[in-house]
C-alpha cells in the first residue's frame, strides 16, 4: 500500500513536471527575453500558494517485478504553498506480476489522497478491480479496504515535513523547478491557452540542474539525500517538452513531457504527462476527511467470524487467509 501511495504522489509531482511533444520546426532559438520569462515564471512559482491542476498521463515500467503499462489521471489541488494536497485519481493498466509475462492483468482503479500540513497521510480507494478475474485481489481485502477514508500516521522519528516512507509532498516551489530545471531549446512565440495570450517554448530537462535543485530542496527541509544514488538514477534521463507560460502573469499555465528513460527501484520508466494549470491562489482549502479510520494491520485483526463486510461474511478460514496478508 506504501509503494501504490507513493506512486500516487510521484505521479502528481511528475504531472506538474514531465512530456515531449515536439512538432514542427522551431520558429526561434532561446533569447534572452527568453530567459527574463524564465526567471520570471520561477519567480511567481516561487510565491504561489494554491493552484488546481488536471493531469494525463501513459506509463511503462519494464525491467522489474512487476512490469505494467497503462494511462493515469489526476485531478486535484496543491495548497499552503505545496505542503497540501488533494488528488482523485484513476488508473487503468496492465501488468504482470511475476515479471515473466505468463499472466497478465488489466487493473482498473479510482480513489483519493490528501496529504494536510506535510504529516498527515488520507487514502480513500473508490474501486478496485482486475480482469480477466479478481484473483488478484482477494475480495474480503477489497470490501474492508474501498470506500473507507484511512489515515497513515508518521512514525514519531520522522523528520519534519516527512510522512511514512518518506518526503511525500511537493516543495513548497514545486512549480518553480518547471522553470529551474529546464533550459529552452526553441521558442515558439505566442499561443492562446485558457482564453489569455501565453508564451510557448520547447524544453528539455537538465540533469545537473535537477541534481542541484533537488539537493537544494532536501537542504532547505534539513533531509539527508543519497546523492550517488540519486545522481545515477537521473544519469541518464530523458525528458524533453513544452510549456506554455501567461504572457501577463507569468504563471505556468500548460506542460507536455516526454519521459523516455528514468531508472527506479522497480525497473525502467518512460511515459507522457499533459498538465493543465489554473485557480492561481484561488484553490479550494484542502482539509481532512472527518470519517478516517486508522490504517494499520491490528485494526483488522479485531475482527470476528461473525462480522458483516459489503460483499460477504469472513469464515475462520477467511480471517486467517485475510490476515496472513499483513
Amino acid at each position: 500500500m506504501k509503494r501504490f501511495v507513493l506512486l500516487l504522489v510521484l505521479a502528481s509531482i511528475v504531472g506538474v513536471s514531465l512530456y515531449l511533444f515536439l512538432r514542427g520546426s522551431p520558429t526561434a532559438g532561446p533569447s534572452a527575453r527568453t530567459e527574463e520569462v524564465m526567471a520570471l515564471a520561477a519567480q511567481k512559482s516561487r510565491d504561489l500558494q494554491s493552484v488546481r491542476l488536471n493531469a494525463t498521463g501513459h506509463f511503462r515500467l519494464e525491467g522489474g517485478t512487476i512490469p505494467s503499462s497503462g494511462t493515469v489521471t489526476l485531478d486535484g489541488i496543491l495548497q499552503d504553498a505545496g505542503d497540501s494536497v488533494q488528488m482523485d485519481v484513476s488508473v487503468d493498466a496492465l501488468v504482470a506480476p511475476g515479471g515473466d509475462g505468463s499472466q497478465t492483468f488489466r487493473l482498473q482503479g479510482a480513489g483519493e489522497m490528501i496529504v494536510v500540513g506535510k504529516k498527515e497521510l488520507f487514502f480513500k480507494v473508490e474501486s478496485l478491480s482486475t480482469e480477466p478475474d479478481g484473483t488478484l485481489f482477494q475480495p474480503e481485502l477489497l470490501a474492508l479496504l474501498t470506500g473507507q477514508w484511512w489515515t497513515v500516521p508518521a512514525p514519531a522519528s520522522d523528520q519534519a515535513g516527512t510522512v511514512p516512507g518518506g518526503t511525500m509532498t511537493p516543495s513548497p516551489s514545486v512549480l518553480r523547478a518547471q522553470a529551474q530545471v529546464v533550459r529552452v531549446t526553441a521558442d515558439r512565440g505566442t499561443d492562446t491557452v485558457g482564453g489569455s495570450a501565453a508564451y510557448h517554448y520547447d524544453v528539455a530537462l537538465d540533469s545537473g540542474k535537477l541534481l542541484a535543485y533537488l539537493e537544494e530542496v532536501a537542504a532547505a527541509r534539513k533531509e539527508t539525500i543519497d546523492r550517488e544514488s540519486l545522481r545515477a538514477s537521473i544519469a541518464g534521463l530523458d525528458a524533453s517538452g513544452e510549456m506554455w507560460i501567461d504572457a501577463e502573469t507569468y504563471v505556468l499555465k500548460k506542460v507536455t513531457w516526454e519521459i523516455s528513460t528514468l531508472k527506479t527501484g522497480q525497473g525502467t520508466l518512460s511515459g507522457s504527462f499533459t498538465v493543465l494549470l489554473s485557480d492561481f491562489d484561488a484553490a479550494p482549502v484542502v482539509a481532512p476527511p472527518a470519517d478516517a479510520k486508522l490504517f494499520s494491520p491490528t485494526s483488522f485483526f479485531q475482527l470476528d467470524s461473525t462480522q458483516n463486510v459489503p460483499g460477504g461474511t469472513l469464515t475462520p478460514e477467511q480471517l486467517e487467509q485475510y490476515q496472513s496478508l499483513f
